[in-house]
């Protein structure tokens, strides 16, 4: 980041270079460019507005980046304290598969005691290290009886109070130290999030289940979370006391979980040292088998990479905002070239050069551009804390505090793209309206409409044509869609100048080409030039291009076709002949500016294309996530508290009064391993790489209704594949989201099956590798199914028989069990999951509808969602100001017109509504040109062979989004055009033919 700033501070100061010699070089230029400023402020401010839309996106984007890498990193340093890193044998703490809520919180093998004497001796003498700290750690249930509170799932820590000095994390709210020496043995300190969730106060007696035993404690006090009181990111529930006192009761004399490190320095400067701090004790330990983990670094990495993929969302969405500013910048300076057509003119005559006129442009776009981009910088800021607030209500149930924070890298970076950004327009804007015929200028005629292109548009036209065919080729040879489509596209465009060269009329050429290119799109979507171009790979880059073409296509039709639409809208307003006069004035203008009109058609349209569009994705997604076969058969989920394990599920609810176990019909045990590094690969050529593994018992196997999008050669059919792995451990099925290619955010692991597409549906079976990375025992297991799409939310992970992993991983028991209930037809699953948490409370056993668990994490995906959908809501903006700012231009210049009007009959009412009509007609071409392109395309994606193979075979609209999002985008454009509309009334007859 800090090399993009640089970058972009150079070339801001580029952009204010060329200003400044402006001013140096003509003194007289750069102040006539200036003076148009103050000139009209309400079309000053209006400028201001459209120009800073486009810095308001990316300022939002980058301090929303901030925001959570802020937040993230804090929670990193608040819980870590003084730890810097971990030894442990095993998975580290950060890892393992915490999908179910277990977090990190599972026993694991002990390490020695004696480990932390041997260290200190071996690292005598290396100042980088402050101190090292045995930590116990015990997964408990928990009940306060006074407050009649219970936590199912907490940790005890046990720690050495011999050796805080290194680790001064353990302190009360005010932040004093608490002499953890002090507690006698069935006392502890209870941290502050579980105190919250208990109520408890000092002097309460806690009940602590573990290993199915009742243990007693009296809470001595109230501590702050830390790793040290049994808090973890996202994970803060827990209790500390002496490490001999938890040994002695839990039977563990001798034993800790792991080893904390404390690095010199403080909180965070201990970071910087952490790589060397890492090296250093791993090659302490040699070939034994422990894990250092820089459990510091690792999240600080993870909340980087977090933000960065945030700030890539917001900027990729932003996209089409940025371009509809882009097109309003250009379009403002199209028009105020117009105004100032006869004045130009003059200049022209009386000496000036075309440079001149340039320059002139270019100093008065600056003085807009470097107020408009701060303006952009703190709005961008406003919508960034809006924004903020959001996601806190998102991430609060991971006990995760946002809090809003900017940076001075992220607001120059933001000020500084926002100016080059519209620099580069604003130049390009004045070059191109500089270009005039001195006597038509000064008695402002309109350019006369040319018969063919100019020699320079053939030679620009013949090398898009060339560039397009070297970019589709390079496309093809690598099978990367986004380089052949936008060389496809550059191949069409190159056309239109070369048949406007050889005489073809305007009509026919942008008709047939904007055709041509949707239809391009159209079958690229629906994947039907696939067996022209083979299968392609393409990324979110590709929904940006898309909307981009698939816009510029369906305007080009609009605008050179509009007549036709216009004459249908001249009868029907023909109808009332009260209203004809103004219909028919409404419909000229637009006609006789295409450029204008086609822009902000554009702008409008495409906002709305990508509101649409994520819209109908999203609703269609959530069908398949939220359908009952993405529960696999299964009703109920019961999670058992690592610390307190369940024998059999039956056995432990038998007798008990409030469920009725002979109204489950099946349960199945799931095995997750937490405990162990466990890792895959596909080939023997191949690096193992970590992914969730899981073992299943034979009911699962025989009672699960899975379904599969793909199995191996040989099954009849998705039963078929589950029989045969119930008589055979070695037969496994994997998630959907392990296929490569699949969705476009970082991973929550690193193995990628390859050799499957996403619409296959028989593949031959496949030899994978599962190894324990601590034993290096290894098993082959021959993958059989790929679970469907939607089920895979649910069902994550590599599955065989619990044989096999249980072999892999040399586990005796099962780190952790997940029991899946199916309930007789007609049983409430929500009441009977509270009722069987209620029966295993002192177990600290957990169970949840399945049902309801998936809708609360649509709900949260679609807070997410909401989120965006308002971020990229910001972009309809651009387009209410591009609608403002022409029809204000249009009153001043039509004044006269006006006048005319008004003199040969014309009512104030009349003159007002054929502004107003006009306005509406533009935006309302926007708005439905975005609608059917986002609804089209997403039609065509939902319907391709992909998302067919994901479950998907039903195409749904959100009508009521759809509705939503065209009264917002026509609604607020329509207001923009009603006070120039009511200007343009309230101009008397005399005012306005006097206007010069």
């Amino acid at each position: 980041m800090n090399g993009i700033m640089l970058v972009l501070l150079a070339l801001l100061a580029l952009a204010l270079a060329a200003v400044v010699y402006v001013a140096l070089r003509n003194r007289v230029m750069f102040l006539i460019g200036l003076r148009n400023i103050p000139r009209r402020r309400s079309q000053t401010t209006l400028i201001v507005l459209g120009l800073m839309l486009s810095t308001l996106i990316i300022s939002a984007a980058f301090t929303t980046g901030d925001t959570l890498f802020r937040s993230v990193t804090a929670e990193a340093y608040d819980v870590l304290g003084h730890v810097d890193e971990t030894v442990l044998l095993g998975e580290g703490l950060l890892g393992g598969d915490s999908h179910e809520g277990t977090g990190i919180f599972v026993r694991r093998e002990p390490v020695p005691q004696s480990l932390v004497a041997d260290l200190e001796g071996r690292l005598e003498g290396n100042d980088e290290v402050d101190g090292l700290m045995p930590v116990l750690a015990e997964p408990v249930a928990v009940v306060n009886p006074r407050s009649r509170q219970s936590e199912p799932l907490a940790v005890v820590v046990g720690v050495d109070a011999s050796r805080l000095d290194a680790f001064p994390d353990i302190v009360d709210r005010k932040h004093r130290a608490v002499d953890v020496a002090a507690l006698a043995d069935d006392e502890l300190l209870v941290n502050e999030s579980l105190a919250d969730e208990l109520s408890a106060e000092p002097g309460d007696t806690l009940a602590v289940y573990s290993q199915n035993r009742l243990f007693t404690f009296r809470v001595a006090g109230i501590v702050q979370d830390r790793l040290l009181t049994g808090a973890m990111p996202f994970r803060r529930l827990g209790m500390v006391t002496r490490i001999e006192a938890l040994q002695e009761s839990f039977g563990r004399e001798g034993e800790a979980d792991f080893i904390a490190v404390s690095n010199r320095g403080g909180v965070r400067d201990g970071l910087s040292l952490s790589d060397s701090v890492t090296a250093e004790l791993s090659a302490l330990l040699g070939d034994e088998s422990y894990t250092v983990e820089p459990i510091k670094a690792d999240v600080v990495e993870a909340a980087e990479e977090m933000s960065s993929f945030m700030v890539t969302i917001f900027m990729l969405l932003g996209l089409f905002s940025i371009v509809a500013g882009i097109l309003l910048i250009f379009m403002i300076f199209v028009m105020l070239a117009a105004e100032r057509k006869s004045e130009m003119g003059i200049s022209r005559a009386l000496g000036m050069k075309r440079w001149h006129l340039v320059q002139m442009f270019l100093a008065e776009g600056m003085g807009y551009n470097l107020v408009a981009a701060m303006v952009g910088v703190a709005l961008g800021v406003l919508v960034s804390l809006a924004m903020t607030r959001i996601m806190a209500i998102i991430f609060a149930q991971f006990d995760l505090a946002i809090s809003f924070h900017v940076t001075w890298r992220s607001l120059i970076i933001s000020y500084s793209l926002g100016v080059v950004l519209t620099f580069v327009t604003v130049a390009f804007s004045s070059w191109r309206v500089s270009s005039l015929n001195i006597v038509r200028a000064i008695r402002d005629l309109p350019e006369p409409r040319v018969a063919r292109a100019s020699r320079r548009a053939l030679y620009l036209g013949c090398v898009g044509v060339l560039v397009g065919l070297l970019m589709s080729w390079a496309g093809l040879s690598s099978d990367q869609q986004f380089p052949f489509a936008l060389g496809m596209t550059l191949v069409i465009l190159g056309l239109i100048p070369i048949l406007r060269y050889r005489g073809v009329k305007e009509r026919p050429v942008f008709t047939s080409m904007g055709l041509a290119l949707l239809l391009v799109w159209v079958l690229g979507a629906g994947g039907y030039l696939e067996p022209l171009t083979g299968e392609m790979e393409f990324g979110i880059e590709m929904f940006f291009l898309s909307g981009l073409v698939m816009v510029l296509a369906t305007t080009f039709v609009l605008v050179y076709n509009a007549d036709i639409l216009l004459r249908l809208l001249e009868r029907l307003g023909g109808g009332t002949r009260r209203f004809l006069p103004a219909v028919r004035t409404a419909v000229a203008y637009p006609l006789a500016s295409k450029l204008r009109t086609g822009m902000t058609i554009a702008m409008i349209s495409l906002i709305v294309f990508a509101l649409v569009m994520q819209s109908t994705m999203n609703t269609n997604f959530d069908q398949v996530f939220l359908s009952d076969e993405a529960r696999g058969g299964w009703d109920v989920v019961v999670l058992e508290n690592p610390g307190n394990p369940l024998v059999d599920l039956r056995q432990a609810l038998d007798g008990a009064p409030g469920v009725d176990t002979a109204r489950f019909e099946a349960v199945g045990r799931v095995e997750p391993v937490l405990s162990r590094p466990i890792t895959v690969r596909q080939g023997p050529d191949e690096e193992f790489a970590s992914y969730p593994v899981r073992g299943l018992d034979r009911e699962f196997l025989k009672e699960n209704r899975i379904e599969l999008q793909a199995r191996a050669s040989g099954f009849e059919d998705d039963r078929a594949v589950w029989e045969a792995m119930a008589g055979d451990p070695s037969l496994a099925v994997i998630d959907a989201f392990s296929l490569a290619g699949f969705g476009f955010g970082p991973r929550d692991a690193d193995f990628v099956l390859e050799g499957i597409d996403q619409d296959q549906r028989i593949f031959d079976p496949i030899a994978l590798e599962i190894r324990d990375d601590l034993t290096r025992r290894t098993e082959k297991v021959t993958l059989a199914g790929i679970i469907s799409t939607g089920t895979s939310a649910t069902f994550r992970g590599l599955y065989a028989g619990q044989e096999t992993i249980r072999r892999v991983s040399g586990l005796e028991r099962p780190d952790f069990t997940i029991y899946f209930v199916r309930l007789e037809s007609g049983e409430d699953a929500k009441a009977t999951a509270q009722a069987i948490e209620a029966e295993l409370l002192t177990q600290g056993a957990q169970a949840e509808s399945i049902k309801d668990e998936m809708e609360e994490q649509q709900r949260l995906s679609n807070g997410f969602f909401w989120l965006l959908q308002g971020f990229m809501g910001l972009g309809l903006l651009v387009g209410t100001a591009a609608v403002g700012v022409i029809a204000f231009r249009t009153v001043v210049e039509r004044r006269k017109q006006i006048g005319m009007l008004r003199a040969i009959g014309y009512q104030r009412s009349m003159v007002g509504l054929s502004f107003l009509l006009e306005s509406s007609f533009v935006a309302l071409l926007g708005v439905l040109s975005g609608v059917g392109l986002g609804i089209l395309l997403a039609f065509l994606l939902l319907n391709g062979e992909d998302s067919q193979a994901m479950g998907i075979d039903t195409f749904v609209l959100p009508w009521w989004q759809i509705l939503l999002i065209m009264a917002f985008a026509y609604g607020s454009s329509l207001l923009m055009s009603v006070i120039p509309s009511r200007r343009a009334a309230s101009l008397t007859i005399a005012e306005a033919l006097r206007y010069e």
